[in-house]
């Protein structure tokens, strides 16, 4: 087993257990086939962005939760390393999870040109900031989201549906996900 699909296994049986939920009612309660978690659960398969988010929405918490390994005493993420997910147009790489008052979860991002990805609504208090470093992208709530060129910044909440566009090749940018105590 690989060493992400390894921390996502111990992960959503660690979470699971720390709140009492069982495979049927987290697969329920998620839209994740019982299949798809036993095999989650079991260090095999390779779950989708979507069926991640859907896991850690359910479980009320952070998509570095599921998916990051355990903290060492200095840890250096070299740019090929890092728990990798991908969606229809967006491939996130976690660099660091932060905890303190809230948590904070930053991610690598390389966007797909002529993608829409689109982000169901995160837990109450999820704040996403987005610092754009090559390409132009448009981003934040479905209903109105923003164009952002290299050097922009944005902040919104992530508690409604939200989006992130490429809008040419080669967009990169920074995600810090913060989420409440």
């Amino acid at each position: 087993m690989s060493e992400p699909v390894n921390a996502v296994a111990a992960n959503l049986r660690r979470l699971r257990a720390e709140r009492g939920v069982s495979t049927v009612a987290l697969a329920r309660d998620s839209g994740v086939a019982r299949a798809t978690l036993a095999q989650l659960e079991a260090g095999r398969g390779n779950p989708t962005l979507e069926t991640l988010y859907a896991l850690a929405n359910t479980l009320g918490v952070g998509l570095g939760d599921l998916i990051a390994r355990a903290f060492e005493e200095v840890e250096v993420v070299r740019a090929d390393e890092g728990a990798r997910v991908a969606g229809a147009a967006v491939r996130a790489r976690l660099v660091a999870r932060l905890s303190g008052r809230g948590g904070l979860e930053i991610y690598d991002l390389a966007l797909r040109a002529g993608r829409r990805q689109r982000s169901e609504p995160h837990p109450p208090g999820v704040v996403e900031h987005l610092l754009v470093h090559a390409g132009r992208i448009r981003v934040g709530p479905e209903p109105a989201p923003v164009e952002l060129g290299p050097g922009d910044y944005a902040r919104y909440a992530a508690t409604v549906p939200h989006v992130y566009e490429a809008l040419e090749p080669g967009a990169r940018a920074t995600l810090v996900m913060e989420t409440p105590s």
